[in-house]
C-alpha cells in the first residue's frame, strides 16, 4: 500500500484522522511518519491542540501495526490500551509524528498472537514541530485475531 492509499485508508476508516487532516509520509515494517497541518488543530492560544498532537501519535502507532500485520499476512483487531504523552513545548507549526518498533519487540508480539490469539505491544512516537521535538507517546496497543476474515 502507498502512502497515499494508506491515508485514504485511514480517512475512509477513521474520520477523525480526515478532520486531523492528517497525511501519511512514509512507512515501512519499522517506521511510520504521519504529518498535520497546525491550522486546522489549532487551540485557543494559535498552537497545536494537545487532543490533536496526542491523536496523530495514536493515529501513527495504530497505523504502523495494522500494515506491519497485513504485510505479514495477519488480520487483527487493533485497539489503544495506554496512551502516554509528554509536551515539551508547544508545536506552531505544521506537526510531524514519526512511530517506531524495534525488532525484537515485534518478533516477540508475533509469538504471543500465533500463541494466545491475542497480543500487546508499546511503540514509540516523537513529534516534531518546524524541527522542534514537541511531544513524546508511549502507546501501547492490543491485538486481537482476526479468526473470521
Amino acid at each position: 500500500m502507498t502512502p497515499e492509499a494508506l491515508t485514504e485508508y485511514l480517512h475512509r476508516n477513521i474520520p477523525l484522522s480526515a478532520a486531523l487532516q492528517a497525511q501519511v509520509l512514509a512507512f515501512d515494517n519499522e517506521s511510520l511518519e504521519i504529518t498535520a497541518p497546525l491550522t486546522p488543530n489549532l487551540n485557543h492560544r494559535g498552537t497545536g491542540f494537545g487532543g490533536s498532537l496526542a491523536t496523530l501519535a495514536i493515529l501513527g502507532g495504530w497505523a504502523l501495526l495494522n500494515q506491519a500485520l497485513q504485510n505479514q499476512g495477519l488480520n487483527a483487531r487493533i485497539v489503544v490500551q495506554r496512551s502516554d504523552c509528554e509536551f515539551f513545548e508547544p508545536a506552531t507549526a505544521d506537526f510531524t509524528a514519526v512511530t517506531t518498533l524495534s525488532a525484537p519487540t515485534w518478533a516477540r508480539f508475533l509469538v504471543m498472537l500465533a500463541k494466545r490469539g491475542r497480543a500487546r505491544i508499546t511503540v514509540d512516537t516523537q513529534i516534531r514541530a518546524d524541527g522542534r521535538f514537541v511531544v513524546s507517546h508511549h502507546g501501547t496497543f492490543v491485538a486481537i485475531a482476526d479468526l473470521y476474515s
